[in-house]
C-alpha cells in the first residue's frame, strides 16, 4: 500500500488522534489505535525524519503552541505553514528566543480567530533574526515611534544608559523633549551584543518590518539642539506590527509614552 492509499484508508478519527499524539509529549497506545499505526500516520502527516531526541523536542514545541490557543478556537494549521515551521523548530531548543517565535507563529496558525496574523512571509523573517533583534523589536513596539542615538565622537561604539542620560540632559532640548526622548530611546545595554544595535536596526529595516519615520521629528524635534549625539526615529510599519502580534506579542496592551 502506498502513502496515498494509506492516507485514504485512515478514518478521520484516527488521523485526528494521530495529529494530537504527534504534538503530545509522547505517543501513547489507545484502545482504538495501535502504537505502530499512530507512528505511521504521524510520519505520513509530517514527512520529516527526526532522531528520537528531535521527535521529543518537536512534540514539546507543538504542545506549547496548542496550549497558547483556547480549546474552543483550535483548528488544524495549514500545511504550507505547519511544515516549514516544523522544519525550523528542529534547530531550536525550548530556551531559544527564535524558537519561541516559531511556536507563537504556529499557535496563530492553529487559532481560528487569529489565523490571519500567521503571514507566510513570517517563517522566513523569523529564520533570519538574531535573538537580540527579537528584543529590539519588542522595544520598538513599546514606543511607536522609538528613537536610537549614535554618538558623534569617533571611537564610541554605542551610548549606554548613563551616557545617554548625560548627553540628553546637557542638550538644548526642552525638558519635555528630554523626558520623551529618554523614554522612547532603545536600550542597547539589555542586548547580548549592544555594539551591534545599529546593524540590527538596518537589518530590521531591510526585512521590511521597521521603517524610518519623520514623526515626531518634523514637529517637536526638528530644531532640537542635540550636541554630542545624533538620533533618528524608527517604528514598526504595518507588516512589522502584524509580525509583532503574531510572533512576539504577549497579548498585554502596550501604552506608548506621549510628548
Amino acid at each position: 500500500m502506498n502513502e496515498l492509499d494509506l492516507i485514504k484508508s485512515i478514518p478521520p478519527e484516527v488521523a485526528k488522534a494521530a495529529y494530537h499524539d504527534a504534538v503530545s509529549p509522547a505517543l501513547k497506545e489507545t484502545g482504538k489505535i495501535g502504537e505502530d499505526l499512530v507512528k505511521t500516520v504521524r510520519l505520513v502527516l509530517f514527512p520529516l525524519q527526526y532522531a528520537a531526541t528531535l521527535q521529543d523536542r518537536l512534540a514539546r514545541h507543538f504542545q506549547k503552541s496548542i496550549e497558547r490557543v483556547p480549546e474552543e478556537r483550535r483548528v488544524a494549521p495549514v500545511e504550507s505553514l505547519a511544515l516549514p515551521i516544523t522544519e525550523q523548530l528542529r534547530f531550536h531548543d525550548e530556551k531559544s528566543v527564535v524558537g519561541d517565535m516559531f511556536v507563537s507563529l504556529l499557535a496563530r496558525a492553529m487559532d481560528k480567530e487569529r489565523v490571519g496574523e500567521a503571514h507566510p512571509a513570517f517563517v522566513q523573517i523569523v529564520s533570519q533574526l538574531a535573538p537580540d533583534e527579537a528584543v529590539l523589536i519588542r522595544q520598538i513596539a513599546g514606543a511607536q515611534p522609538s528613537a536610537y542615538m549614535r554618538p558623534q565622537k569617533k571611537g564610541v561604539a554605542v551610548l549606554l544608559t548613563d551616557e545617554r542620560e548625560a548627553l540628553i540632559g546637557a542638550s538644548g532640548m526642552s525638558e519635555d523633549q528630554k523626558r520623551y526622548l529618554q523614554s522612547v530611546t532603545v536600550r542597547p545595554e539589555v542586548l547580548a551584543q549592544p555594539e551591534l544595535v545599529y546593524t540590527y536596526i538596518e537589518h530590521l529595516v531591510s526585512l521590511g518590518i521597521v521603517s524610518y519615520t519623520n514623526e515626531p521629528w518634523d514637529a517637536e524635534f526638528k530644531n532640537a539642539n542635540a550636541s554630542g549625539f545624533d538620533f533618528w526615529f524608527v517604528a514598526l510599519n504595518g507588516l512589522g506590527e502584524l509580525f509583532h502580534r503574531a510572533c512576539l506579542s504577549d497579548d498585554k496592551e502596550t501604552i506608548a509614552p506621549t510628548l
